[in-house]
């Protein structure tokens, strides 16, 4: 398909909702910017025309982020000139994604407005010969903000500044005027947080302290730099090599990203710590994909987003609007796992007629493969649940004492294959707890499997019961292959990779036990860890019913 033909499938596309203007602009940016510089006409002026219409949908910070967040390569200088006259976050975006040889450079730079010759001075790829254009132009570093503006248009720069820029003055006395205008307007503005103006670096006394930011999308080249991040964002974190961050946490078998950039894979789930001020500070969860150039296939860098680890721990225990939409995503996929499991099972019982005995094995495999990824969206949707208070254990009374004594029965037919097993300390009486019997086995069960399945050969765990209060404790050793770990690592969610005939489930030992800790504060109670052992507390019953057996 040729370049005019995707454009008018772009522009005939109706524009309806927010949404839909957010995806136009970033795609009308994507064509125009891979025009070529003698390109403009008729069938280019549609689109700078759209362009502007929807710079009147779109706020100058949501077209800075979509310019700076969205990987974009602006190689036409028509279309850096047009930028660059919008909103100063917006020419500083546009001239930081812009990839012009020297020669568009040097045609270039005498067309843009003033203010975006300062911002160009923060690019070092330029060469000597645009430095020395932009030094004759007596441009030194950004200038001084212009005056208030709305947002939505754009007002060329008094003419006195235009002449002091042009011709290289220096006067003292028209900058002091200047500075004393921008205190005066600052002054009189209304109070409140902002961060799309830059700041006089004079220590105003009225500043404002800067949030935290919580999450940021950025750009590396191919040797992992951050070239390109978000606004508000970029000068704190341009210029950092992802590779050289300090890795606090390694996610499963994932590649460290120094690793995943030299081997162009994504970068998934790791976490990194930034060092800098409070807004920037800490530790990071960072997910990343490798990008590479559609023309000629060579890698060109990571794109992705960096969640500050906070917000990401704070989010198991999300809204429930933030509850309903994961529902909604596990339903998507169950569908599609549904179909394929019928599918499979449609062929292994030969329902549709005969079917060859090696076809029918595989069939086997597969419906046994998605009944596991059913079973697993099943426990992540029940976690879900748990965590936005959608859901409860169900109340009733049961026998803690028996249900535990049941359970590592089971589990023991299995531990003694490698020697290994519980040293049970149960009491003789009943212990009852307010819960039901259908949803305290599958408590029980989930934990003692999961220790059972990180035994080693011969290893044997201390497991207790015993009433504290109003409340029923249950105390399980950990395994020596846990002990080491610490209490991130122990709760941390990956995928079950182990493999054994007894396993803690799709997503691994850490999934299981934050699914049981949910599962436990719901019905009033609570799963920690107490050194080297699993400490469960539930409430006591006080009015036991027949399901509470004594003996």
């Amino acid at each position: 398909m040729h370049f005019d033909d995707r454009l008018d499938t772009v522009l005939k596309q109706p524009v309806r909702g927010h949404e839909i203007a957010r995806v136009q602009y970033v795609q009308l940016l994507d064509l125009l910017g891979k025009a070529q510089a003698g390109s403009s006409g008729e069938n280019l002026d549609p689109a700078y025309a759209r362009l502007s219409a929807l710079a009147q949908d779109l706020s100058a910070a949501e077209r800075a982020q979509l310019l700076g967040g969205s990987g974009l390569r602006l190689c036409s200088p028509p279309l850096v000139a047009f930028l660059a006259e919008d909103d100063p976050a917006v020419a500083s975006a546009a001239i930081a994604a812009a990839q012009l040889d020297e020669r568009e450079w040097l045609d270039l730079v005498p067309a843009l407005p003033v203010g975006a010759r300062g911002i160009l001075r923060h690019r070092r790829d330029l060469g000597p010969v645009v430095d020395a254009r932009l030094d004759r132009l007596g441009v030194a570093d950004r200038g001084l903000p212009p005056g208030p503006r709305d947002e939505r248009t754009v007002t060329p720069l008094p003419a006195a500044w235009t002449k002091v820029a042009q011709q290289g003055e220096s006067s003292i006395g028209e900058l002091v005027r200047r500075i004393e205008n921008f205190r005066k307007n600052r002054s009189a503005a209304p109070a409140g947080p902002t961060t799309d103006a830059p700041r006089l670096p004079l220590g105003d006394p009225d500043h404002l302290p800067v949030a935290p930011a919580q999450c940021f999308d950025f750009v590396t080249d191919a040797s992992g730099r951050i070239v390109r991040a978000d606004s508000d964002i970029a000068p704190m974190v341009v210029g950092n090599l992802l590779g050289g961050l300090a890795v606090r946490r390694t996610v499963g078998a994932a590649s460290l990203p120094a690793d995943a950039i030299r081997l162009r894979q994504p970068i998934e789930g790791q976490v990194l710590a930034f060092e800098g001020a409070s807004a920037i500070g800490g530790d990071w969860r960072i997910d990343a994909a490798p990008i590479f150039d559609a023309a000629t296939g060579r890698y060109t860098g990571h794109a992705g987003r960096a969640r500050r680890l906070s917000e990401e721990a704070s989010g198991a225990n999300g809204s429930p609007a933030m509850a309903d939409r994961m529902r909604q995503v596990l339903h998507e996929l169950r569908n599609p796992a549904g179909a394929i499991q019928m599918a499979s099972e449609f062929i292994q019982q030969q329902i549709g007629g005969p079917v060859a005995h090696e076809y029918r094995a595989i069939a086997a495999t597969i419906a046994s493969d998605t009944a596991t990824v059913l079973g697993g969206l099943d426990e992540l949707d029940r976690l879900v649940k748990f965590d936005a208070g959608a859901a409860a254990m169900e109340p009733g009374d049961c026998d803690l004492a028996a249900c535990v004594k049941e359970t590592a029965s089971l589990l023991e037919r299995h531990m003694a294959q490698r020697e290994s097993g519980f040293v049970p300390d149960l009491p003789d009486a009943a212990l009852p707890v307010a819960i039901a019997r259908g949803d305290l086995e599958r408590l029980i069960w989930r934990l003692l499997a999961a220790m059972a399945g990180a035994v080693a050969p011969t290893e044997r765990l201390a497991l207790s019961v015993s009433a504290n209060q109003a409340m029923a404790r249950t105390d399980i050793a950990l395994p020596s292959a846990l002990r080491s770990l610490s209490d991130d690592e122990l709760f941390a969610a990956q995928a079950n990779d182990r493999g054994p005939a007894l396993s803690a489930g799709l997503f691994g030992l850490g999934f299981t036990l934050r699914l049981a800790s949910a599962e436990a504060r719901s019905a009033g109670g609570s799963l920690r860890r107490d050194d080297e052992r699993l400490v469960l507390e539930l409430p006591a019953s006080q009015t036991p019913s027949a399901n509470v057996r004594s003996g």
